[in-house]
């Protein structure tokens, strides 16, 4: 029987964070993964409930074939309430599963893993469709962490950011946004209160809200980054 571990989310954050280029890579390959018929997916499953319609805990199995197959599941609660305690939306475990056996051999705390993948999706999608290397006006609408994250990615693949524009409800979270992409990636970032003025200068949108339904259609570039 194998040994099974329990990975805190620290660890795997570390990871993310030191490798940020090599996180796109792997989902990129599993996407194509996924094209050619090496996975199975099947539908997720969704708990709700009637005294909270806005809660939900969903519970994703999956299986990746091809050289490094293993089987899981992600079992992520998302809590909108949560924001305005000043607590995480999201939180989530990951169960995984030896392909050959069956065996589990790892949990692993997964709101940074799954906070990743849904950002390296995004980000993945301006590689694929946006224009080259051209500078563009990068706008987020939505500054929190899946946002962040997004940018973490487009600056680990070098994406030409002329100006970085936020927008939130929130003043404080664009303004600690603002402050962490000029800090952290060097780009010239400016709060945005009007969004009309700001969608009239973007090449790039950025949807990374809770929202239960979508702000814009029809527009440029358009990058919405979605989470379980």
């Amino acid at each position: 029987m194998s040994t099974f571990h329990v990975i805190d989310g620290s660890v795997s954050q570390d990871v993310i964070d030191s490798a940020p280029s090599d996180v796109l890579d792997l989902v990129r390959e599993t996407y194509l993964q996924h094209s050619r018929g090496a996975t199975v997916n099947p539908n997720s499953h969704f708990l709700r409930f009637p005294h909270d319609p806005g809660a939900r805990i969903i519970a994703l199995p999956a299986h990746l074939g091809g050289d490094a197959p293993v089987s899981g599941l992600k079992w992520i609660a998302s809590y909108p309430q949560n924001v305005g305690q000043n607590l995480p939306r999201a939180s989530a475990v990951l169960l995984l599963n030896d392909a050959e056996t069956g065996y589990p051999f790892a949990c692993l705390e997964a709101s940074g893993i799954s906070a990743a993948r849904t950002a390296a999706s995004a980000a993945l999608a301006v590689e694929t469709l946006a224009d080259g290397d051209s500078p563009k006006t990068v706008l987020f609408v939505g500054a929190g962490v899946i946002g962040r994250t997004v940018s973490d990615f487009l600056a680990a693949r070098g994406t030409n950011v002329r100006e970085c524009l936020v927008h939130d409800h929130v003043d404080a979270y664009a303004e600690a946004f603002a402050t962490y992409t000029a800090g952290t990636h060097g780009w010239q970032t400016r709060t945005v209160a009007q969004l009309d003025v700001a969608l009239a200068t973007a090449d790039l949108v950025v949807l990374a809200t809770t929202a239960p339904a979508p702000w814009l259609t029809d527009r440029q570039t358009l990058c919405r980054a979605s989470s379980s």
